[in-house]
């Protein structure tokens, strides 16, 4: 009967915790209150049983049952309403007012004697003795609790979250006892079973338990940490009973006769005690931590190793893809992703991704301008994702985006800074466990994205640094190549000089000798192949002074049909070399255009051969030319081939100087740059179309003017 007395007070302790954990300073929002006032009266009702059972008379127990019913009878509508709020659903429900309605008309009839005639002495103490609306009473006590298990039984079934699986199926749990509990009293009440425990009780402390768990989702306070030091001491206590006990005995045989006072005795014996188990409550105290908690460690401490080896690392995509797989199977989690600022599309969009193969998440960018991006840049703080709805400075556009992301499983957004930027954000799954992250736990992933940002700029520094080197290199290189493309010119021009001379003789004495020579005569068609082809090789050693001679540029009107000819003329050899057939589609009605015709010559040749070196076993290559008027009049010369062609991030950076698609020592990488210089200067642009596998096709589009762009 004592545990039968004492009982309520627990149940009353735990639902005071509860209570006093909704009160806390910076949680008063309207959840919060609520949960408070759900607590009050769930503790308000044990209040009121612990008195009742604790009274020695019929006027007495009347009062008692009275005063708990104040607790017990808005419990129900006050249940349902949190059900809402922890359901994220709208309070104001027709249901919810009937409820309130309900509640007060209970409250305002409880002392009289519709509502309980007075009390009666049982087995297990007094009970109330039910008025005619008592059992109207229990009806609506039991409907809202029904009411309330069938929305989360309801929204239970639609969850994919598991960690609030978990937590609305110990709400769950929580309500189904208490409803068994009531029910079992409900029977004992109408049918006379005074032998049949009371359960209201016992099953109220289950159902204040389960909502302490569920109390975890607001964060209120670190329940973990208060039960464990409630369990060590209660195995302090445990462990210095024996030890008090043992002190008495010895005292009472070491002083046989001699009776010290009482509380001086045991405060004697307490003391001993303490003494003795002092240096092991330490030892205790850590190896409860490590049996209560032990997952929880071997996160923390999987997280600060992580933490020391992303410091070695050097390479952006190694860092990003090294911080996302290490968290999913260390902690484990079902997915990390580490989304970094990308100018182009303005935009945090994922650099690395990690998975456990429970979800396949897509990728979401995140703009740098949405309200998102721009809260996180502002507060520099962890964004909870199932807290958000719990913060009203939020807006309802990053409510949106938090839906979103938590509709692929997200759980935490986590900032990342450099210089005070927003530089990065990290992205985490849910835990496979189930569980909620810690404090803790969210104190560590804070530190460890932070000593990733410092990793990220090492990273940065050391590719920025490689870069350069690089650059260096190949600027080195390229001064090289270009001392020798110098020489191997003036060389030409020396040979070309030499070689001219002696054709000049070959073509002279063909002349003459075609003029000696009758035209029906065998030797005459073979002194004219000798004379066409002494012309061609002339025109060849002409055009290639003509190109190497070094002059300032000169505008004038020129045939783009003969410069393209001539640059075809000039790698004629090259291309018949690697058998690639070439054909050209000129517009015939194409006017001249002003302009420098070395210089696109340099351009042209400088197209030919890279489409030649994309097609290294032979192809196809066609050149075209055509008039395109779209309200600017230009023309248009393209170059298409049918070689290795190029991916996108090739094509995007084919114009950057010294970067080039070709094997190391086969190409400058200035080839392009430079004609593109030239025909930007010439007023046009180049176009490039490519796909890899599939051959390029380079465009170069000129405007149609009569007139000089300069005055030389």
């Amino acid at each position: 009967m004592i545990f039968h007395k004492l009982a309520p007070l627990l149940a009353l302790g735990l639902n005071l915790l509860l209570l006093g954990t909704a009160l806390a300073p910076d949680r008063k929002g309207h959840r919060e209150k609520v949960f408070a006032c759900l607590a009050g009266a769930l503790a308000w009702w044990n209040l009121g049983v612990f008195g009742l059972r604790m009274s020695d008379d019929p006027a007495t127990a009347l009062f008692w049952e009275q005063l708990l019913h104040i607790g017990v009878i808005p419990l129900p509508v006050l249940f349902y309403h949190y059900v809402l709020v922890f359901l994220g659903e709208p309070t104001r429900a027709r249901a919810l007012r009937t409820g309130y309605v309900l509640c007060g008309g209970f409250l305002a009839v409880s002392p009289s004697p519709l509502f309980m005639s007075g009390v009666s002495e049982t087995y297990w103490g007094y009970a109330p003795a039910a008025g005619p609306l008592y059992h109207p009473f229990f009806v609506y006590f039991q409907a809202y609790m029904v009411l309330g298990l069938a929305r989360l039984l309801r929204r239970y079934r639609g969850m994919e979250s598991s960690f609030r699986r978990n937590r609305t199926l110990l709400v769950i749990f929580g309500v189904v006892v208490s409803l068994l509990g009531g029910v079992v009293d409900f029977i004992r009440f109408i049918l006379g079973w005074e032998w049949l425990y009371p359960l209201g009780i016992p099953s109220n402390a289950i159902f204040a338990l389960a909502l302490g768990v569920a109390i975890i989702r607001y964060r209120l306070m670190d329940i973990g940490v208060l039960v464990k030091r409630a369990l060590l001491y209660l195995l302090t206590s445990l462990a210095l009973a024996p030890v008090v006990f043992v002190g008495l005995s010895v005292a009472d045989r070491l002083l046989p006769g001699q009776h010290l006072e009482g509380n001086l005795r045991y405060s004697i014996i307490l003391l001993v005690a303490l003494a003795i188990a002092l240096p092991l409550l330490r030892k205790l105290e850590y190896g409860l931590d490590r049996l209560m908690f032990q997952h929880r460690h071997g996160v923390q401490n999987a997280l600060v190793t992580l933490g020391k080896e992303l410091a070695s690392v050097l390479d952006v995509k190694v860092l990003g893809q090294r911080l996302t797989e290490s968290l999913v199977t260390r902690i484990p989690l079902t997915h990390a992703s580490l989304k970094l600022y990308d100018p182009a599309a303005d935009a945090f969009v994922r650099e690395a991704w990690a998975s456990s193969g429970a979800i396949d998440a897509p990728e979401i960018a995140i703009p740098a301008k949405s309200g998102l991006a721009l809260w996180l840049q502002a507060t520099g703080r962890t964004l909870v994702l199932e807290e958000a709805g719990f913060q009203p400075q939020l807006e309802p556009g990053i409510l949106d985006a938090v839906a979103e992301l938590e509709r692929h499983r997200a759980s935490m957004l986590i900032p990342l800074r450099l210089d005070g930027q927003l530089s990065g954000i990290l992205v985490l799954g849910e835990k496979l466990s189930g569980g909620i992250f810690e404090q803790e736990e969210i104190e560590l992933l804070e530190m460890l994205i932070g000593e990733t940002a410092v990793a990220l700029r090492n990273a940065r520094l050391y590719e920025e640094l490689r870069n350069q080197v690089d650059e260096l290199q190949r600027t080195q290189q390229q001064l090289v190549q270009s001392a020798k493309l110098a020489a191997i010119g003036e060389l030409a021009a020396n040979v070309a000089h030499e070689i001219n001379s002696p054709l000049t003789s070959i073509l002279g004495y063909a002349g003459l000798l075609l003029n000696q020579t009758p035209p029906d005569a065998p030797a005459h068609g073979k002194l004219s192949v000798i004379e066409n082809e002494t012309n061609r090789a002339r025109k060849i050693i002409q055009d290639l002074l003509h190109f190497a001679r070094r002059r300032k540029p000169k505008r004038e009107p020129v045939s783009l049909h003969d410069l393209v000819e001539r640059s075809l003329a000039l790698l004629r050899g090259k291309l018949a070399d690697q058998g690639i057939e070439v054909e050209t589609i000129f517009d015939s009605s194409l006017p001249p255009i002003w302009a420098d015709g070395d210089q696109l010559t340099q351009v042209f040749m400088n197209l030919v051969a890279n489409a030649a070196d994309a097609m290294p076993q032979g192809g196809r290559l066609v050149v075209g030319t055509e008039a395109r008027n779209g309200g600017d009049p230009h023309v248009a010369i393209s170059f298409q081939d049918t070689g290795l062609g190029m991916r996108r991030d090739q094509v995007a950076r084919i114009f950057e100087p010294f970067y080039t698609t070709k094997p190391e020592g086969q190409g400058t990488g200035l080839g392009l740059s430079v004609s593109l210089g030239i025909v930007k200067n010439h007023g046009g642009r180049i176009e490039v179309e490519s796909e890899s596998g599939k051959g390029t096709t380079m465009i170069v589009l000129l405007p149609l003017t009569w007139k000089p762009l300069d005055a030389s």
